[in-house]
């Protein structure tokens, strides 16, 4: 591909050639506001093959692969301006020219105020099947953008999506998060990190104490990421009652206007027949209150409904987030264990690498607090949500009865009911359909509700553990 300037600044010949790192490693950046980078660690080094000196200092976009639509850098902007994390597949480039491929998790960290102090991102080696189609998507992106311009390529992007089933980017990406979460936990199944390994005999007198303080945060984070693995095995679970209520919400607003435009017909049904018409005007009356009061229990289930898929959403991000970050911790410890113990460490290493370690238990922190809150949250929202389904089964019922009279009258009437008839046989296919819908939302919430309960109870004891650590490296962990 002919690459211009703008889309290859470093002026580096871009190579068909991987620049390799394995799949149980991670790495992760810091970067100032504007996307200086402030630090890092020596897996990302590494796979950039600069030296630290090339990296600190520096725009992120030093590694920058040309081969990357400008447009997504300008959705990635957009997404962590407005303090919003953002996830989302790039092709980096390293110094030689050679490529990696990351999933990259990107964070604003804010102060008190509000502020945008920084930016914490941590990436992965896809592995997902999801992956496999974005090189080909990318360059699709690419070539439309280098005809159309940023803003029409990204408009582009997000109707692609939508073409491959993704309402909006933010679905695709906690789509992608997910998969790349699953697919690596799979993966390292069978070489599972035991906590410190290191041999302390092998380890310098001077650094004896540094390193002995690292092993025993790694040793405690290893046992809390246990717990976030039990939470993440729940995560699924939450991701399809997302998706179920997004369908289901669809049905019930449907409903709601399928049950009003038959107690309608029915009204005009009831004009046009002669002697039973009082009876017929009666049911069509039950019938047009029936759907007033469907209607309101339906527009307040939905606006319920999405405000509880809201948090619901935030506790999958949240649960993803919570294990990749303390991943990222262990990881980190177990490579500043490694490399640290056997030669000797300037104070201002030392002080970087607890900053690091700081900075990730602080973003750690928040979003584990925050998984906390939004399961707390919607403990009573899933509660509210349950009994305004049995209220909507309770009219959805009398629509039936309802039904069953009418079926009674037209029995007994001397002409062939008029369009009655048709309207009850519309109104069965609606309950039945109504019926086993609600049926099936039903048990989906009271599912949820029960493992919501289990999640709440294991990240009750994970907050508690990640408060002890706090309180017991306060000097180190100030958060």
């Amino acid at each position: 591909m002919m690459y211009n300037n703008a889309y290859n600044k470093r002026g580096i010949e871009p190579k068909n050639l991987e620049s390799p790192f394995e799949i149980d490693e991670l790495f992760f950046s810091i970067t100032d506001p504007k996307g200086i980078i402030l630090t890092g660690n020596d897996v990302f080094v590494k796979v950039s093959k600069m030296d630290r000196e090339e990296l600190i200092g520096k725009p992120h976009n030093v590694i920058r692969h040309p081969d990357m639509p400008r447009s997504i850098f300008k959705a990635v902007w957009q997404t962590i301006k407005a303090k919003k994390p953002f996830v989302g597949y790039v092709k980096n480039m390293a110094k030689d020219g050679s490529y990696y491929w990351v999933l990259a998790a990107i964070y604003p960290v804010t102060d008190e105020e509000g502020n945008i102090t920084k930016y914490i991102s941590i990436r992965l080696k896809p592995t997902s099947k999801l992956f496999e189609s974005i090189p080909k998507f990318y360059k699709e992106i690419l070539e439309y953008e280098y005809k159309h311009g940023i803003d029409e390529a990204l408009k582009y992007m997000l109707q692609r999506l939508k073409e491959m089933g993704f309402e909006s980017y933010e679905e695709f990406a906690k789509k992608a998060f997910f998969e790349e979460i699953l697919s690596r936990e799979e993966i390292l199944t069978s070489d599972e990190i035991k906590g410190c390994q290191v041999d302390l005999n092998s380890v310098t007198p001077e650094n004896m104490e540094f390193i002995e303080t690292l092993c025993t945060l790694q040793t405690l984070f290893y046992r809390i990421n246990r717990y976030f693995n039990e939470v993440f095995n729940k995560v699924n679970l939450f991701l399809n009652l997302n998706e179920e209520l997004n369908k289901k919400s669809k049905f019930i607003f449907e409903l709601a206007e399928d049950i009003r435009l038959l107690s309608l017909n029915a009204s005009i049904e009831s004009y046009k027949v002669k002697k039973e018409g009082v009876s017929f005007s009666t049911l069509s009356h039950e019938m047009r209150k029936n759907a007033e009061l469907s209607e309101r229990k339906i527009v307040q289930m939905s606006e319920l409904i999405d405000d509880t898929k809201k948090d619901i959403e935030e506790i999958g991000f949240s649960i993803l987030t919570s294990k990749l970050i303390i991943e990222m911790i262990v990881f980190f410890l177990k490579e500043m264990i490694h490399n640290l113990s056997n030669s000797a460490i300037e104070e201002e290493k030392k002080r970087e690498v607890i900053q690091n370690i700081n900075e990730l238990f602080k973003l750690l922190a928040h979003y584990s607090h925050g998984l906390s809150q939004n399961i707390y949250h919607t403990k009573s929202k899933l509660r509210s949500v349950y009994y305004n389904i049995k209220e909507l089964n309770v009219l959805i019922n009398r629509l039936d009865f309802i039904h069953i009279n009418g079926l009674i009258e037209s029995a007994h009437t001397e002409s062939d009911g008029g369009g009655f008839n048709i309207i009850f046989s519309q109104m069965l296919k609606l309950i039945e359909a109504a019926k086993n819908e609600i049926i099936n939302l039903e048990t989906s919430i009271a599912d949820a509700t029960e493992e919501n309960l289990t999640v709440s109870l294991i990240t009750d004891i994970a907050q508690e553990k990640i408060e002890k650590i706090k309180k017991r490296y306060a000097e180190i962990l100030a958060v």
